[in-house]
């Protein structure tokens, strides 16, 4: 069931693992009530999904329906790895599949889910409607129609569903939940609290409720109610859930040591499932939380610890470590993530990542093909493989998998098409085609706005060739608006405007760039202060900026010939 809550460590969405979990259950269950003949598959088939070895259960599958085409719970299987994988078409017509063989509540069920995942509402309350027209005395299906009439945007019509089943049912928490949930997202706020707390003071079994009104009270600015009511809800249903809203309502008193210690006790809990840990880890790392990064591994550490099987606990721990700047470390961890799970693309990604990181660029490029090998055409892959051939100085291998990888992306969103066509960009560039390589920089910006790379390398090898000036004035402005502290991107901007003859706001460009270059200072950076120097009548200085850039000279655009005229010159050399 869907409920309010919308705080960093406590949220409850529609996801297919959900259905995952019951299905594993009901699997196990059918076996108990009526004996099939491919009994022993259903188990090994639940073990494997259990473990994530989800190739195996495919294949088992494969097996099962080949020789009993009827095997209505094979299907069932079917729908919820598929949907684990997100493959939501696929998902859709194995469950269609299995009701066609058994009209199964389980399966309706299921099928519901799948539709909301794919935000296909209206199918998913046509489908209600048959249920509850089947099953009239069932109040499941009541309550989901009026959880999902609230998800469509329809209040009021929740709202008096909501008559209709407590006149039906009668009353309960659970109904009275869903009823809470709808006028807190109407900013019913006092209503739902009305209600949330005579089933508080019922001692309701339901962990929702102390949820949802600890979560009232900390939006009210009342944590120490919150932590009240919580204390009473682990009491009462002694639902280890709970520990999260706690994190909560610590954080919001801005006692972040409490806050720790209820999220370390969550994950320590066996009665919690990995997904509900991983959802809260994977929130913490992708925002700003007040934990430091030795209380992150902790946690990653426990994550590891208690689900070991698993392809993301491995992937959360290595992020950490990437962050703690031991990409050894991290690479390890990624590494056992594709080797438990070779479909998950993002540990792919971020073992490539890392092989890149450390240099390694002939390993980066055997991991690419190895994941490309358990994934087809992705074009994810082809383009982080087409990223190490570049680096690799394999410009032929890289044009042919960033190639591929644009041709595979049409099912992408935009920002993995923007990526491919900014690398598309440089290796057009490397490789002298020009004017192919401006179009993919431009059709990278269409397609991603922020894509501060594809606007400062379009502009800086326009400004080179002296072309489309006000052009790549404009990109390099944006670019350094997106990100204003990039002393690349301000060198690229003080050498536009140096070549529009803008030389003495070059030079207010080209000295922030130095300022944050820090120890990183180019012989290019160097050779263009000198140049600008020159411009606004500070000879002396230019010449000792081109003297510096001698000594540093590791750079194919620096003309090393051209410099040492400068310098022997004394003055600028076109």
């Amino acid at each position: 069931m869907m409920i309010h809550e919308k705080s960093p460590f406590r949220f409850v969405v529609i996801v297919v693992a959900i259905g995952m979990q019951l299905g594993l259950y009901s699997l196990s269950h059918a076996q108990q009530v009526e004996k099939k003949p491919y009994q022993e598959q259903l188990t090994l088939i639940e073990v494997k999904l259990r473990n994530g070895e989800f190739q195996e259960a495919f294949q088992i599958m494969d097996e099962v329906t080949a020789k009993y085409p009827n095997a209505d719970e094979i299907y069932y299987a079917k729908g919820l790895l598929y949907g684990q994988f997100r493959n939501y078409e696929e998902a859709v017509a194995n469950v269609q599949k299995a009701l066609s063989i058994k009209k199964d509540l389980r399966y309706y069920n299921f099928l519901v889910d799948l539709y909301k995942s794919k935000q296909d509402l209206p199918a998913a309350l046509s489908l209600l409607d048959e249920v509850i027209v089947h099953n009239p005395d069932i109040p499941q299906p009541y309550r989901e129609k009026i959880m999902l009439l609230q998800v469509s945007k329809k209040p009021d019509e929740a709202l008096e569903y909501y008559e209709v089943t407590k006149n039906k049912f009668g009353v309960s928490d659970t109904l009275d939940m869903l009823k809470a949930e709808i006028l807190m997202n109407e900013d019913r706020t006092e209503e739902a609290k009305v209600l949330l707390k005579n089933w508080e003071e019922k001692s309701s079994p339901l962990r929702q409720v102390y949820s949802s009104l600890s979560y009232i009270y900390i939006q009210g600015k009342e944590p120490k109610k919150a932590v009240s009511t919580l204390e009473k809800g682990v009491e009462v249903t002694k639902d280890d859930l709970l520990y999260l809203d706690m994190a909560d309502a610590y954080t919001a008193s801005k006692n972040q040591k409490l806050a720790f210690n209820y999220l370390k006790k969550a994950f320590e809990s066996d009665k919690l499932d990995f997904q509900e840990k991983n959802r809260v880890v994977h929130a913490l790392l992708l925002r700003e939380n007040g934990f430091t990064l030795d209380q992150l591994q902790d946690l990653t550490n426990v994550l590891v610890l208690k689900h070991p099987r698993m392809a993301e606990s491995h992937m959360a721990k290595g992020d950490v470590m990437w962050r703690r700047k031991d990409p050894h470390a991290a690479r390890s961890l990624f590494s056992v993530a594709v080797g438990i799970n070779p479909a998950n693309i993002d540990a792919w990604r971020m073992l490539i990542n890392a092989d890149m990181a450390l240099q390694e660029v002939d390993v980066a490029i055997v991991h690419g093909l190895e994941g490309l090998r358990s994934n087809p055409n992705n074009s994810t892959l082809l383009y982080f493989t087409g990223l190490a051939y570049l680096m690799n100085d394999d410009k032929e291998k890289a044009r042919q998998m960033l190639e591929m990888a644009l041709n595979s992306s049409e099912n992408e969103n935009p920002f993995v098409q923007s990526n491919i066509y900014a690398a598309l960009g440089d290796l057009y560039h490397q490789l002298k085609m020009e004017s192919a390589s401006d179009v993919a920089y431009e059709e990278a910006i269409k397609l991603d706005s922020t894509n501060v790379t594809a606007m400062n390398n379009l502009a800086y090898y326009l400004s080179l060739r002296k072309k489309d000036l006000e052009k790549a004035a404009e990109y390099s402005k944006r670019s350094n608006e997106l990100d204003p502290n990039s002393a690349t991107f301000q060198d690229t901007y003080a050498w536009v405007l140096f070549q529009q003859e803008k030389y003495e706001d070059a030079l207010v460009w080209i000295e922030k760039s130095i300022k944050n270059s820090g120890t990183q200072i180019s012989a290019t950076l160097l050779d263009h202060y000198g140049d600008i120097l020159y411009h606004v009548g500070k000879q002396r200085e230019a010449i000792k900026q081109w003297e510096k850039a001698s000594l540093l000279i590791d750079a194919e655009d620096v003309n090393k010939e051209k410099l040492s005229l400068k310098i022997k010159n004394k003055k600028y050399v076109e």
